[in-house]
């Protein structure tokens, strides 16, 4: 059912504000001791009632992590070489084996939205590096005429090298609970418990060498920065995780996080030369934030 451009116009202000609320009871009748009963009117504010009122607790963390990843089977095609192969079992590391001075790999920026301020939502970009571990023997099966051949194999550098690096991008979309261990939830010296769930896009940045021959994605400029088929990141496939730990707000509106969370990516289309790849990866990470409340 089509509606009109007024209709559709109220429906949205409706939803975007919670602009209905339940007035005070009203007397029935001429005894005002009798029965009552609720009204719906319009509010008469809604500037404090909006996702983006003054009363609402707002946050942005920067964090690092360190990732671990389990094994997994890599598949590649390239049809126009006539190979069509899977490298089984793959053992693969994180990039960063120390800490060091580097750019964030955790970025989240979200609020709470009730009350009590126990449930929100965020938005989070993990950014992970996967390498494959080189002098490994897998298990390759199916068809491959090129140098890394077929049966038990030694993944070395020219044969078989496979990373995700700028990297194993993930940008979820998460539902928060929040609750308090001890302290006043978001008040100094206060710790509290938080869980979150969440999925969105994995984005790649690929370099990899199959079959002695690595694969080229060309210059990273405007034209050619993200894309599904082209581009020097490109969209991929899903993530989905589940994170818990806990918040320790030190000096208000300071707070360090801690945290562990676990992600499934499903990962197609991943660029090889003359192909692609296809792998499904399951990560582990371990993530220490510092962030900053703003209310």
């Amino acid at each position: 059912m089509k509606l009109s451009p007024a209709l559709s116009a109220v429906l949205s202000l409706a939803l975007t504000y919670p602009i209905f609320s339940l007035a005070q009871s009203v007397p029935m009748g001429n005894d005002a001791s009798q029965s009552t009963y609720s009204l719906f009117k319009l509010s008469p504010d809604i500037s404090n009632k909006g996702f983006f009122n003054k009363d609402a607790e707002w946050f942005f963390s920067l964090g690092f992590n360190k990732t671990y990843y389990a094994t997994s089977n890599i598949n590649v095609s390239q049809p126009a070489l006539g190979n069509n192969f899977t490298v089984n079992s793959v053992q693969a590391h994180d990039e960063y084996r120390t800490p060091g001075l580097r750019s964030p790999d955790n970025i989240r920026v979200g609020r709470f939205l009730n009350d009590e301020k126990t449930w929100g939502i965020d938005l989070s970009l993990d950014h992970d590096k996967y390498t494959t571990t080189l002098g490994q023997t897998a298990l390759v099966t199916g068809t491959n005429t090129g140098s890394l051949g077929i049966g038990n194999q030694q993944l070395n550098s020219p044969t078989f090298s496979y990373m995700l690096h700028n990297g194993l991008n993930h940008l979820m979309v998460d539902l928060i609970y929040r609750a308090p261990l001890f302290g006043a939830i978001n008040e100094s010296s206060s710790l509290a418990f938080i869980g979150k769930i969440g999925t969105g896009p994995a984005i790649v940045h690929a370099y990899n060498q199959v079959n002695g021959v690595q694969n080229d994605e060309g210059v990273k400029d405007f034209a050619h920065v993200l894309g599904f088929n082209s581009g020097w990141w490109r969209i991929v496939g899903l993530s989905t995780g589940i994170e818990t730990g806990v918040r320790y707000t030190f000096a208000k509106p300071l707070y360090v996080e801690l945290t562990d969370k676990s992600i499934y990516t499903m990962v197609r289309n991943i660029p090889v030369n003359q192909g692609t790849a296809t792998q499904n990866i399951l990560s582990n990470e371990i993530i220490l934030s510092i962030g900053y409340t703003m209310n």
